[in-house]
């Protein structure tokens, strides 16, 4: 998995995006060194971190940067990324999440949020299979829907309260401020 920390200019992905070679490549294999090279180039953001793989997803597995992600006030929102494996495309994350309340002008103390599964648009596949053919054209980055069946990938079917077809989260992202500081040293 990987973090940054950024300006409101920039854009690691998004829905309806456009993967840059970065992003395909971590969700296509896991390769996160040119990702990591498009961000050290990028002048509007300020830090990356690295995130530990889980090699088998269960309910309470845990993983977390290799350090801590450092933001200021001029690159508040943090974005991040990580294959889902073994994969066509597919990956989770989120992006452009605001760390600054601009409002109170302060920092949020601890945040919480579910991360979905996404597409990156870059090869086809249906499956838990990493051999497919590249999209011609590429297509967008699209988040998994709920389809019309309870068979489909990332989906079950709800509860008592929601008993439609429902996308299910693949993990859940932590936030926590840990200290303050004039510079991001």
């Amino acid at each position: 998995f990987v973090y940054a920390s950024h300006s409101d200019a920039y854009v690691m992905w998004r829905d309806g995006g456009t993967a840059s070679r970065g992003v395909e490549l971590v969700a296509e294999i896991g390769r996160i060194s040119d990702l990591q090279g498009e961000l050290a180039s990028n002048s509007n953001v300020l830090d990356q971190v690295m995130g530990v793989g889980i090699e088998e997803a269960f309910d309470g597995a845990v993983s977390a940067p290799s350090e801590h992600l450092c933001v200021d006030e001029g690159h508040p929102y943090v974005s991040g990324i990580g294959m889902i494996a073994p994969s066509p495309d597919w990956f989770s994350g989120l992006y452009n999440l605001p760390l600054w309340n601009q409002a109170t002008e302060t920092w949020y103390k601890k945040i919480e949020v579910n991360v979905y599964a996404w597409d990156a648009g870059t090869e086809g596949g249906n499956d838990y299979n990493l051999d497919n053919k590249d999209t011609a054209p590429q297509e967008e980055i699209s988040a998994f829907g709920p389809g019309d069946t309870e068979d489909a990938v990332f989906v079950s079917r709800g509860d008592f309260d929601l008993p439609y077809l429902q996308v299910k989260p693949v993990g859940v992202l932590k936030f926590e401020l840990q200290e303050s500081s004039q510079t991001c040293a």
